[in-house]
């Protein structure tokens, strides 16, 4: 008698429990339809007999079919495999958000790969996402990723992402470093936060580091970075630092950084840094944020911060470059809407930018190096346009430029600027510097001299750039 009572306490327990969660998915639900609405966009639900285990498509294709399955990849690369000589493909869209894009969304039992509670919560708040492949510096560990990532024309939307840290180089993003290749990926309306307090950190939506290559992605959502360190920083919207190829990629990722102590922070809306092969076929239409709060060395561009001894090409920027300074710089800032720095041997080639640059509460020396198209250049830079403005007071005149704020031992060929705020194609020209074929002229004039920039560049006759040159490309 007694055991039968227990049984049926115990039963009324287990269908409370089971009503109480079959009421938070509905609950659950609703919030989807009424974010679908909102967004204008239906999430499909996915369809995964085996959520936790990647689908074998073939001897060497693997396909990521829910949530479930991208947590456990990620777990699986930062414990060691690497997924060398295997490819990894999205078989549908996944959003963080929406029931639909988990088998269970209210599962308990990940707590080894990282989530010690229902997943759809852990992921959508707090630290969220745990990223693919250690945060540890790539010299230090091997456990990132080195195959094939086919995002197969998909989109993951609504990555939530917190990084803290205080010990160790880090890299932070989606994936952790890229040794291998992501290709046909979005990542749409992306979350991050990173916040160093010691040591370098290398953050992007994408890729922290890539030494490998990307093609044909893109990102949106935002990204900030609080720095209260004492070393570098790489921080961009695609990738913080790239050391491979970046190319036929975009970003309209919103970039906010607030820099306390560090020592030098290079920024782009592309990639922090280009110290790789190239760059190629890019466009940012984000915004950056710069809040310059101590006196440090920046390097601010609209593609990329710095590029070393390599190629950025075919490329342009329209997103707005904002610094706000709160102290007296005495190391040197360097900004363009293209790059921020190009040092010896680096080419800047087929770029144009429609994009403006606003320095607030500057003060007046001689440390600012400010250009539409790049801040400071020891390189060439060839077949480039502007049509973007630089908006401050209080910069010496002679290192603010249309093409460049600064060029020294380069060579300048067949590019164009507007007559617009007094400043001159270079603001300031060092003797080794070589000009051919590079002028001002009004704004209007652009559009008709269309042969000066080259064979890469055609005429938009479908108005997609308000009549101005775009890339063949486009």
């Amino acid at each position: 008698m007694k055991t039968g009572i227990l049984s049926q306490a115990q039963n009324a327990k287990n269908k409370t429990e089971e009503e109480e969660r079959n009421e938070k998915l509905d609950l659950l639900k609703q919030e989807d339809l009424i974010n679908e609405t909102l967004n204008r966009v239906e999430v499909e639900q996915v369809t995964d007999e085996k959520p936790g285990e990647l689908e074998k498509e073939d001897e060497n294709t693997l396909v990521i079919n829910s949530i479930e399955d991208l947590v456990f990849f990620a777990y699986d690369v930062t414990k060691g495999n690497n997924y060398f000589g295997k490819t990894v493909k999205l078989g549908t869209s996944l959003d963080f958000n929406s029931t639909k894009s988990y088998v269970d969304p209210l599962r308990t039992d990940y707590e080894k790969y990282g989530y010690d509670g229902e997943l759809k919560t852990l992921l959508t708040t707090g630290k969220g996402f745990v990223p693919i492949g250690t945060n540890y510096d790539a010299n230090i560990s091997t456990n990132y990723f080195c195959g094939i990532f086919d995002g197969n024309s998909k989109v993951i939307s609504n990555l939530h992402l917190y990084y803290e840290n205080s010990e160790y180089t880090s890299m932070v993003g989606f994936f952790t470093t890229n040794g291998g290749e992501i290709k046909n990926l979005i990542i749409n309306n992306a979350n991050i936060t990173s916040i160093t307090n010691n040591m370098h950190i290398i953050s992007g939506i994408l890729v922290g580091r890539n030494s490998g290559k990307i093609i044909n992605c893109g990102v949106s959502g935002n990204s900030s970075l609080t720095d209260n360190g004492v070393k570098s920083i790489y921080y961009g919207g695609l990738v913080g630092q790239s050391m491979g190829t970046i190319e036929n990629c975009f970003s309209k990722a919103k970039l906010e950084i607030s820099s306390n102590k560090t020592s030098t922070v290079s920024i782009g809306g592309i990639s922090g840094a280009c110290t790789g092969d190239y760059i190629k076929n890019c466009y940012n239409l984000g915004i950056i944020n710069f809040f310059l709060n101590t006196d440090i060395k920046i390097l601010v561009g609209g593609i990329t911060g710095n590029i070393s001894n390599n190629t950025l090409e075919n490329s342009y920027n329209s997103g707005i470059i904002n610094l706000y300074i709160d102290c007296e710089p005495t190391n040197t800032i360097e900004i363009g809407n293209i790059a921020g720095a190009g040092k010896a041997g680096s080419e800047i080639e087929n770029c144009f930018n429609m994009g403006d640059i606003n320095i607030n509460n500057a003060i007046e020396n001689n440390k600012y190096f400010v250009g539409n198209i790049i801040g400071n250049i020891e390189g060439n830079i060839s077949n480039c346009y502007n049509i973007g403005k630089t908006n401050t007071e209080k910069i010496a005149l002679q290192h603010i430029g249309q093409i460049a704020g600064n060029a020294y031992n380069s060579t300048l060929d067949n590019c164009l600027g507007i007559t617009s705020g007094n400043f001159a194609v270079i603001g300031e020209q060092h003797p080794t510097t070589t000009i051919n074929n590079v002028k001002l002229v009004e704004k209007s004039e652009i559009p008709g001299i269309l042969s000066i920039l080259g064979n890469e560049f055609k005429e938009d006759t479908n108005n997609i750039n308000n009549g101005y040159p775009i890339l063949v490309w486009q």
